[in-house]
C-alpha cells in the first residue's frame, strides 16, 4: 500500500472530517496551529474518565491508581508499555527518564529558561524568526540582566549560514542555543546536527523547539546529540494541554543540590506535590528527574492519550507523513506560482522549493484591501487556513517595519496567509482551495 492510499484511508479515523456545513465537508489546512484528532486518541482520553478516573500510583495505591500508572509509566511484568516509554522510543531517547511531561512547547521552553543557571555575560543565541514562545522567555531574562540575547539569520531560502552562526561563538560566550528547528512561518528546517556539533565544540548547550518538526518527520535525539527538545502533542494528532521536554538525563538532576552555580543541570521552576521525596518544616529532598519537574496532579487523560498518539503515528510511519506532505505542498505551490507567480504582488515566504517547506505554505498578498481571505475561504467552502503573524511578530516587524499591519492607506495593504498541511489532507482539497482562492481574487479584480 503506497503512502497516498494509506493516508487517504486514515481520514476515516478523524470524526471531525465527517461533519458537514452547508452540505460541504471541512477542508482543514491549519495544522501548524493545532491538528485534528483521530478516534484512537479520543478513545484513550475517554477511557481514563470512564474506567479509572483517579490519581496515579505516586499518590494512591489502589486498583484505579494502578491502571493510571500502568498506562503512563508502564508495567513490564504485565507487558504494558506506558506513554512515557512510547514517547521516548518515538524520538529515540536513551531512557523514559529523559521525558518530562509539560503543558505544551511553551511550558517546556520556559522550564529550561527559568531553570538554567546562567552567569553574567552569558549569551543565548536565537534565530531571527523565533515564535514568541522561544523569544519572550529569553527577552525577560535579558531585561532582568541575567543574559544577553543575540540573533543569527535563519534559512529564508538560501540555506542556513553556518559560518555566520559559528562567528557568534568566537566573539561572545554563547552558553545556550535555542532555535525553532522548523519555522512555523516559512516551513524551513534548520541543519540541526551541524548546529549542535558547532555549539558543543564551544561548550554551549542546545535547545530545539521541535513543535513544527516532531509531528512531521522521524526524529532521533540520540543521533542528533541534542541537549533539550521541546514539542507539543496537540500539533501531532494528540491531546491539548500536553507537551514534552526531552533532556539528557544528566541535565535533569538526581539530588536536591544538583544545580550548583555554573552547572548545566536545570532547576525546577515549580515545586509541590509529586516532586519531593521528603520534607521537613525547613527543608526538602527532591525526587530525581523527570518527577521533580512534574508538580501537582497532571492531565492524566492527556498523558495516556499521548502514548496512543505516538503509537498511531508510528503505525502510519513518519516517512509516509513526510512524503505525503511534500507531495501536497509541491502540487499546491506549482498551482499558485503558475497562476500568480508573475503578478508582482504574490510571494511565497521562505524557500521557493516546496520540498524544503514540509507541510507549510505561507504567502504574502500585497494588493488594495488584501484582507479577509481566510474568512471568505471559510464562508464559501469551509476552508480553514491562518492569517496574521502566527505569533512571530518580531520577524515581520523587522522585515516590513513596525506599522506594516496598519498601513495609512488601503492601497498599501499587505497580508500574510498560511496553509499548513498534514497527513489527512488530500490533493482534491488543494484543488478546492485553489479554485476558491482564484474565485475571490477575480471578484476583487486581482486577476482576470
Amino acid at each position: 500500500m503506497n503512502h497516498q492510499t494509506l493516508l487517504e484511508t486514515c481520514r476515516d479515523d478523524f470524526p471531525s472530517l465527517k461533519r458537514q456545513r452547508n452540505e460541504k465537508p471541512p477542508v482543514y489546512m491549519d495544522s501548524a496551529c493545532t491538528t485534528l484528532v483521530p478516534r484512537q486518541v479520543i478513545a484513550a482520553m475517554n477511557e481514563y474518565y470512564t474506567d479509572y478516573p483517579s490519581c496515579g500510583g505516586r499518590r494512591s495505591h489502589h486498583w484505579f491508581a494502578e491502571e493510571v500508572t500502568n498506562r503512563v509509566e508502564g508495567n513490564s511484568e504485565k507487558g504494558i508499555k506506558g506513554a512515557r516509554q512510547s514517547i521516548a522510543e518515538f524520538i529515540n531517547a536513551e531512557s523514559e527518564k529523559e521525558i518530562v511531561f509539560t503543558l505544551n512547547t511553551t511550558h517546556a521552553i520556559n522550564t529550561v529558561a527559568m531553570g538554567f543557571k546562567f552567569r553574567p555575560g552569558d549569551v543565548v543565541l536565537l534565530t531571527d524568526r523565533e515564535h514568541n514562545s522561544n523569544l519572550l522567555p529569553w527577552l525577560r531574562l535579558q531585561k532582568s540582566g541575567q543574559i544577553k540575547v543575540e540573533h543569527t539569520t535563519a534559512d529564508d531560502g538560501n540555506g542556513f549560514d553556518l559560518n555566520a552562526f559559528e562567528s557568534h561563538f568566537k566573539e561572545k560566550r554563547v552558553r545556550l542555543v535555542s532555535m525553532a528547528w522548523t519555522s512555523n512561518v516559512t516551513g524551513a528546517t534548520l541543519p540541526a546536527k551541524e548546529i549542535i556539533t558547532i555549539a558543543h565544540r564551544y561548550g554551549a548547550r542546545v535547545l530545539l523547539d521541535g513543535a513544527q518538526t516532531v509531528p512531521h518527520q522521524a526524529v532521533d535525539v540520540h543521533a542528533l546529540d541534542v541537549d533539550f527538545l521541546a514539542f507539543s502533542l496537540h500539533k501531532m494528532c494528540g491531546p491539548r494541554g500536553v507537551g514534552v521536554l526531552y533532556a539528557k538525563r544528566e541535565l535533569l538532576g538526581q539530588g536536591a543540590g544538583e544545580w550548583e552555580a555554573g552547572e548545566d543541570v536545570i532547576e525546577p521552576s515549580t515545586l509541590g506535590g509529586g516532586t519531593v521525596e521528603d520534607t521537613t518544616y525547613n527543608s526538602y529532598r527532591l525526587l530525581e528527574g523527570p518527577e521533580r519537574f512534574e508538580a501537582g496532579i497532571p492531565n492524566y487523560s492527556g498523558l495516556i492519550a499521548s502514548g496512543a498518539t505516538v503509537e498511531y503515528l508510528r503505525q502510519i510511519g513518519m516517512e509516509r507523513v513526510t512524503a505525503h506532505e511534500g507531495q501536497l505542498n509541491s502540487h499546491l505551490t506549482k498551482a499558485l506560482l503558475d497562476r500568480y507567480g508573475d503578478t508582482g504582488w504574490f510571494n511565497i515566504l521562505g524557500p521557493q522549493e516546496a520540498s524544503q517547506r514540509g507541510g507549510v505554505l505561507t504567502f504574502e498578498v500585497r494588493r488594495p484591501n488584501a484582507v479577509g481571505f481566510a474568512t471568505e475561504l471559510n464562508a464559501r467552502n469551509n476552508i480553514m487556513i491562518r492569517d496574521g503573524v502566527f505569533c512571530v511578530h518580531s520577524y515581520f516587524n523587522e522585515r516590513f517595519g513596525l506599522n506594516w499591519i496598519h498601513p495609512k492607506s488601503h492601497r498599501d495593504h499587505r497580508m500574510i496567509y498560511r496553509i499548513s498541511l498534514y497527513l489527512y489532507n488530500t490533493l482534491e482539497e488543494c484543488d478546492v482551495f485553489m479554485e476558491t482562492l482564484d474565485e475571490i481574487f477575480k471578484e476583487r479584480s486581482y486577476v482576470e
